[in-house]
C-alpha cells in the first residue's frame, strides 16, 4: 500500500533523528506471511516494528477507538490496521488477520493488548493464542527496550534516549502448542507462552 509505504518511511526519519536505535537479530525475520508478537509500551513500537520489518507490509492490529478519530481512523484505514473491538466482536478482528495471513500478508498483535505504564511486560490477552494457534505461520517475538522512557505512556518525547529492538528466531506455531499441557487447547497458555518467549529476549538484553 502507498500510504503504508509512505508513513513507514516518514515514521522512520523521525525515529532515526529523534533518539538512537539499535536493531538485533533483524536476519531473523523470514519470508511473509508471518505473525509478529511484541511488547508494548509506547506509541512508537508500531512504527519501530514497520521500520525492522521493512520488506513487508505490516498489518497492525488496533483498539477501536484509533478508527473513531476522524483523522488518525482515515489514516488507520489506509495503511491496512485491523480494528479490534471489544467483546465478542473481538473473535471476528482475529479471523480477519487470519485471512490477511492466509492471503500471504504478515501481521503484528502487541500480546499485552495495551501499552505497559512502566515498561515492564504484562499478561498477555487470550486472543493472541487463538491467532497462533489458528494462523499456522511463523510467530517472530520481538523485545523492545527503551521505548517507554523514548515516549511514556504520560509524558512528552525525550530525543536522544537509546531503543532496542531484539528480534527472536521464527518460531512453528506447533513450538506453542506442544508445550500447551492441558488436554483441550487452553488459549490463554498458548499466550502465555508469547510471552515467555519475549521475557526470554529481555533476558538476554
Amino acid at each position: 500500500m502507498l500510504m503504508y509505504k509512505i508513513s513507514r518511511t516518514i515514521f522512520e526519519i523521525l525515529m532515526r533523528i529523534l533518539f538512537k536505535l539499535q536493531v538485533e537479530g533483524k536476519e531473523n525475520i523470514p519470508s511473509a506471511p508471518y505473525l509478529v508478537v511484541p511488547n508494548h509500551s509506547s506509541l512508537v513500537d508500531p512504527p519501530l516494528i514497520g521500520m525492522v520489518c521493512k520488506k513487508d507490509d505490516i498489518a497492525f492490529l488496533a483498539k477501536e477507538e484509533l478508527f473513531t478519530a476522524p483523522i488518525i481512523g482515515i489514516w488507520s484505514r489506509s495503511v491496512g490496521c485491523i480494528e479490534v473491538k471489544r467483546g465478542a466482536n473481538s473473535v471476528r478482528s482475529l479471523k480477519t488477520a487470519i485471512k490477511h495471513l492466509e492471503n500471504g500478508k504478515s501481521v503484528c498483535i502487541f500480546p499485552e493488548g495495551t501499552r505497559s505504564s512502566d515498561g515492564s511486560l504484562q499478561d498477555a490477552k487470550r486472543g493472541v493464542g487463538f491467532l497462533i494457534a489458528k494462523a499456522g505461520v511463523p510467530v517472530i517475538p520481538v523485545y523492545i527496550q527503551g521505548s517507554q522512557e523514548a515516549l511514556p505512556k504520560t509524558g512528552g518525547i525525550k530525543p536522544g534516549t537509546i531503543i532496542r529492538v531484539k528480534v527472536g528466531k521464527p518460531l512453528n506455531p506447533e513450538t506453542f502448542l506442544s508445550k500447551d499441557k492441558s488436554k483441550k487447547l487452553d488459549y490463554n497458555n498458548v499466550a502465555n507462552i508469547a510471552m515467555e518467549k519475549i521475557a526470554e529476549l529481555k533476558d538476554k538484553s
